[in-house]
């Protein structure tokens, strides 16, 4: 009997050892898998704050585009206006003059009336009693129908200036009409302008001490286009009209087949990731993996708008060609040609390099369809001429 006691309790402990293990092992991996499930929960809540603050500065990035545009609107308003006033005041001044114009020479076609109604009208038989010989009544004749000739003439004139008085007057109007519909525009613009400004600004307010960094090196960045872009838009006004001279169809590529990377894409057209601080993440050209003084080439005959520099293009070239196109070549390390210059297709207008805002050596090309900001078209969906077979990094 004692006997079986004591195997019983043995028979216990066994059990209560053999299990404690088993209890402490699955409680330690429920206390495991709890805190990977906190881990978890703590990664997404990271992951979802890194995306939030992603999101900010993408929304920023967006407002600021928005705040561009309607700032390159109200520019093209106002220079819309300017021209319409300008138009206002030469309408007018050809008013007064086509209605003084009018006035005289009403004036004397009334003179001439009554001379013929003072006269009465004259007869062949006036002309045949009145004349000494027959050469006499033919040379009389001939003034006879040249005063009346000449009469039919006034009459006419006076009508058709009548008519070109009531269409100047027309298109006045129209003018006056146009210019009240475009301040109207403007001050839409304006307010549209200034909602943007507040929505960025609150924000800018809302982001970190890195990414307010980050948000005043764009701002830079697009304070120096905005520089840029009223130069360009002064020049390209000085140069209206001054190129339409041959274009051939299409665009050339702008880097020779000799030369290393001259097919290699490091960056695309369009939404990208920000390379450095300051760069755009939506990009408005692409980027060829060329090394520094690689020579670059003119995309086609035209007239360069610009060859400059700023802090964020670096050294760059702005050319027109016909056809309402235009190229961009930046980062250059210097650059061969000047502001107001015609350049040929294949032309050498530069060499490659570093400088301005960039992640390291390379060309950005750009196809404009004017030459201001926001206008750019994806260089890779031209009908490129010697486009080569392409390599994306």
């Amino acid at each position: 009997m004692k006997r079986k006691i004591i195997c019983t309790i043995l028979a216990i402990l066994l059990l209560l050892i053999s299990v404690t293990p088993i209890i402490d092992a699955a409680s330690y991996q429920d206390q495991k898998d709890n805190i990977e499930s906190k881990l978890d929960d703590a990664e997404n809540e990271k992951n979802q704050v890194t995306s939030q603050k992603k999101d900010a500065l993408a929304e920023i990035e967006e407002l600021d585009d928005s705040i561009m545009k309607y700032e390159k609107e109200i520019d093209d308003l106002e220079d819309k206006i300017a021209k319409t006033e300008n138009n206002i005041k030469t309408k007018t001044k050809e008013i007064e003059d086509l209605q003084k114009e009018l006035e005289r020479k009403q004036e004397l076609l009334k003179d001439r009336l009554v001379a013929i109604y003072e006269e009465g009208q004259i007869t062949f038989l006036d002309v045949l009693l009145s004349s000494d010989n027959i050469w006499d009544y033919f040379a009389m004749e001939v003034r006879m129908k040249e005063m009346a000739e000449a009469d039919n003439r006034q009459m006419d004139e006076i009508e058709e200036q009548s008519k070109e008085l009531e269409k100047a007057k027309s298109e006045l109007e129209k003018s006056k009409s146009d210019l009240d519909a475009t301040k109207k525009d403007i001050v839409s613009k304006e307010n549209s302008l200034k909602i943007a400004k507040v929505s960025k600004q609150a924000k800018v307010d809302s982001l970190t001490a890195e990414e307010k960094k980050i948000q005043k090196q764009m701002d830079e960045y697009r304070a120096e286009i905005n520089r840029l872009e009223k130069l360009i838009r002064e020049q390209a006004n000085k140069a209206s009209g001054v190129y339409s001279g041959s274009f051939e169809g299409t665009l050339g590529w702008p880097l020779s087949n000799t030369s290393s990377g001259y097919n290699v894409i490091t960056s695309t057209f369009g939404p990208r990731t920000s390379p450095v601080a300051g760069a755009s993440s939506n990009h408005r050209g692409i980027d060829i993996a060329v090394g520094i003084g690689t020579p670059v080439y003119a995309s086609a005959d035209g007239y360069v708008l610009q060859a400059t520099s700023s802090s964020a293009r670096g050294n760059f070239v702005l050319i027109k060609h016909a056809s309402d196109l235009y190229t961009r070549y930046q980062h250059l390390s210097r650059y061969t040609v000047s502001t107001g210059q015609y350049v040929k297709r294949g032309k050498i207008i530069g060499y490659s390099g570093n400088t301005g805002i960039g992640s390291g050596a390379h060309l950005h090309f750009e196809i404009l369809t004017t030459p201001y900001y926001m206008t750019e078209i994806n260089p890779l969906t031209c009908n490129l001429l010697n486009k080569p077979k392409l390599i994306f990094r």
